[in-house]
C-alpha cells in the first residue's frame, strides 16, 4: 500500500479543522487522519497563510525580445531551457583579452572582500556588497550565473537605491593615483571602459528583467534620479538603450512582458457538449475540463514573479513588511527581510487561493448530492479529470483535485466510497502515491524533472524548499567580518530558475469561454466552510453507521 500524500508536516496549522472518526476505507490506498489534516488547503500548508485575497484570473504575461542583447542577455538566450534539477544549471563564462602579466592597477579593488567556494576561485561563497557588485561588473570575465543570481535575489541583501549608488560609483571610478601615461592608457582601455560597459548592461538587465521596486511615487523619483545620472554618459555603448528603458518605466510601461510560449504542436479540437447554454459538470468531457483547468492554472502560474518568492513574502501582508535596510548599516542580526517595500505577492497568493477554492468546490459538489449514485458519479468524474491533468503534466490542478477528495467530510463517506469502482480507486491511489511526501516528494520531483514541457508544477514543493532555505541558512556571516552569505542566494536562485523554466513554455490549447466561465464562477463561489461541510457529511452518512461499519471491519479482519 502506497503512502498517502502528506504535505507540510512541519508548518503551523492556522485553519480550524474537523477530523474525527476517520477510518481507513479506501481500497488499500486510504489517507489516514494525518493525511486528512494536511491535505486540507495543500498550498496554504506550504505558504503558511490563509486564503484572504480576491484573485483575478490574469492574461498570460508575454515575453518580448529586447532590441539588443547585453552580455547577460546573450548568454541567457544561448542557454537551452531545461527542466532538469538546479544542480545541472550551466555556468557560462566569458573572458576578456586581458594581458597575462596584469599590473596591480588592473587587479580587482575589492577582492579581499569576497570569499570563494574553493581554490579555483570561480564560485563566490560570501562577500560584502561592494565586493559582490565588483564581481557583478568585473572587467576580466563575465559570470552569467553569478549575475543572474545576484539580480534575482538582490532585494534580500540590499535596497535598490543603495545598489544603484554603488553601481554609479563603479561607473565613475577614478584611476589609481601615480599612473604613468602608458599605464593610464592601459587602465582606461583594459579596465575602465569594460567596467563601464558592464555597469550599463547590468542596469539594462536589472530594469528590463529583474526590476522589483514597488510602483510608487518614491520609485518614480528613483527612476528619474537614475535617468539624470545616466543621461550625460551617452558616449558609453548601449547607454541610449538604457535611457529608453528608464523612460518606458517612467511611463508605467512593462518593458518585458512575460508569457508562456506555446510549443509547436497541433492544437486539439475542444470536446464540447451540444448544449453549451446550460452546462452541467457531469455532462462535460473530463479531458476538456482538464484542458480548461490547465489554461486557467497556467495563467495564474505565469503571474508569479521572482520577488514573490523571496524572504517568504507570500506569508506577509503589506503592513508586515519592514522598511529596507541599507547593506552598509546592516549587522548579522539583520536578516533577509531587507526589501524595499516589495509589492504584494499577487501571483503566489492567487495560486494558493485558487488551489484552496478548487479543493473546496470538489467537496461542496459531492456533499450537495443526496443520492449516493450521484456522489459516486462525481467522484469518478473528478478522479478522471485529475488523471487527465496528470497526462497534461498539470501537477498543480491534479494535487488540488485529489486533495479535495481527501478532506474529512468526503473521506469519511464510507458507504459512498464502497460503490466507487476499483479502476477509479486505483487511479486515485496512483496519484496519491505520485504526490506522496515520502523522501521530500521524491516520486513527484523525479516525474517533474523528467517531464517534457509544457508543465505546471505543484507550487507547494517550491514554497517548502524556499522556507527551508530561509529558515535554515543564515543570511550573513557572524561578526566581526560580517558578509552576505551569497551561497544561500545561489540556492534560492536555483529554485527560481526552475520555476522560470516551467513558465517559459505554455500549452497549445484552445480556451472555451463558456466552460472557463463555468469553472471560474463555481470555484470562486466555493466557501470552504469546513464545519458546515462536515455537518453535511454527517447528515448524509451518520456517524453511528460509520462506527458500526468500522466495528464490522475490525471483527472481519480479526477472524
Amino acid at each position: 500500500m502506497s503512502e498517502p500524500v502528506r504535505p507540510w508536516p512541519y508548518l503551523a496549522e492556522d485553519i480550524r479543522e474537523v477530523t474525527h472518526n476517520v477510518h481507513p476505507m479506501w481500497a488499500g490506498g486510504v489517507p489516514d487522519p494525518w493525511f486528512q489534516r494536511y491535505t486540507r488547503f495543500p498550498l496554504t500548508r506550504a505558504a503558511g497563510v490563509t486564503p484572504d485575497i480576491n484573485p483575478l484570473l490574469p492574461q498570460a504575461r508575454r515575453l518580448a525580445s529586447s532590441a539588443s542583447l547585453s552580455d547577460l542577455d546573450y548568454a541567457r538566450n544561448n542557454t537551452p531551457t531545461t527542466m532538469s534539477s538546479s544542480s545541472q544549471h550551466a555556468r557560462k563564462w566569458s573572458t576578456m583579452p586581458i594581458d597575462t602579466n596584469a599590473a596591480p592597477f588592473l587587479s580587482l579593488d575589492f577582492e579581499d572582500e569576497v570569499v570563494y567556494e574553493d581554490e579555483r576561485r570561480q564560485s563566490i561563497k560570501q562577500g560584502t556588497i561592494c565586493g559582490l557588485v565588483e564581481q557583478l561588473t568585473r572587467h576580466d570575465r563575465l559570470d552569467v550565473s553569478f549575475n543572474e543570481t545576484f539580480l534575482m535575489t538582490y532585494p534580500t541583501f540590499v535596497c535598490g537605491r543603495e545598489l544603484f549608488e554603488i553601481l554609479l560609483q563603479r561607473l565613475n571610478m577614478p584611476p589609481p593615483p601615480g599612473l604613468t601615461d602608458s599605464d593610464l592608457s592601459r587602465w582606461t582601455e583594459q579596465k575602465q571602459k569594460t567596467v563601464r560597459f558592464r555597469v550599463i548592461n547590468i542596469l539594462k538587465t536589472w530594469l528590463e528583467r529583474y526590476w522589483m521596486e514597488p510602483p510608487t511615487e518614491s520609485t518614480m523619483d528613483f527612476l528619474r534620479h537614475i535617468h539624470a545620472q545616466i543621461q550625460p554618459l551617452t558616449n558609453v555603448p548601449t547607454c541610449s538603450q538604457l535611457l529608453t528603458i528608464i523612460e518606458h518605466r517612467l511611463k508605467g510601461q512593462d518593458i518585458l512582458k512575460r508569457y508562456m510560449t506555446p510549443p509547436n504542436s497541433t492544437v486539439p479540437k475542444p470536446l464540447t457538449p451540444r448544449n453549451m447554454k446550460k452546462l452541467k459538470f457531469l455532462d462535460l468531457d473530463p479531458m476538456e475540463l482538464a484542458r480548461q483547468l490547465t489554461i486557467i492554472e497556467s495563467r495564474l502560474f505565469a503571474r508569479i514573479k521572482p520577488t514573490e518568492c523571496l524572504n517568504k513574502s507570500w506569508q506577509k501582508k503589506d503592513t508586515d513588511r519592514p522598511p529596507s535596510v541599507p547593506a552598509s548599516r546592516r549587522t548579522s542580526t539583520s536578516t533577509t527581510s531587507s526589501t524595499s517595500s516589495i509589492e504584494r505577492t499577487t501571483g503566489v497568493n492567487a495560486t494558493i487561493l485558487h488551489s484552496n477554492q478548487l479543493a473546496n468546490w470538489v467537496g461542496e459538489m459531492i456533499l450537495a448530492q443526496d443520492e449516493m449514485k450521484k456522489r459516486v458519479s462525481l467522484i469518478k468524474q473528478i478522479v478522471n479529470i485529475a488523471d487527465n491533468c496528470r497526462s497534461l503534466s498539470n501537477f498543480a490542478t491534479m494535487m488540488s483535485l485529489i486533495s479535495g477528495l481527501a478532506t474529512s467530510p468526503i473521506y469519511r463517506l464510507h458507504r459512498t466510497w464502497t460503490q466507487v469502482n476499483p479502476k477509479t480507486r486505483k487511479l486515485l491511489e496512483d496519484m496519491q502515491s505520485l504526490m506522496s511526501s515520502e523522501k521530500n516528494f521524491i516520486k513527484y520531483r523525479d516525474k517533474l524533472h523528467g517531464a517534457s514541457p509544457p508543465c505546471i508544477p505543484f507550487l507547494g514543493t517550491y514554497l517548502t524548499d524556499l522556507t527551508f532555505i530561509e529558515d535554515g541558512i543564515p543570511s550573513h556571516t557572524p561578526p566581526p567580518n560580517v558578509m552576505i552569505n551569497f551561497s544561500k542566494r545561489v540556492k534560492v536562485a536555483d529554485i527560481l530558475r526552475e520555476i522560470e523554466s516551467c513558465q517559459a513554455v505554455g500549452y497549445s490549447l484552445l480556451p472555451v469561454p463558456e466552460i472557463q466561465e463555468f469553472i471560474v464562477r463555481n470555484v470562486q463561489a466555493a466557501g470552504g466552510d469546513v464545519e458546515g461541510m462536515y455537518e453535511r457529511s454527517l447528515a448524509l452518512e451518520p456517524r453511528m453507521e460509520f462506527d458500526q461499519f468500522s466495528q464490522t471491519l475490525v471483527k472481519t479482519s480479526s477472524k
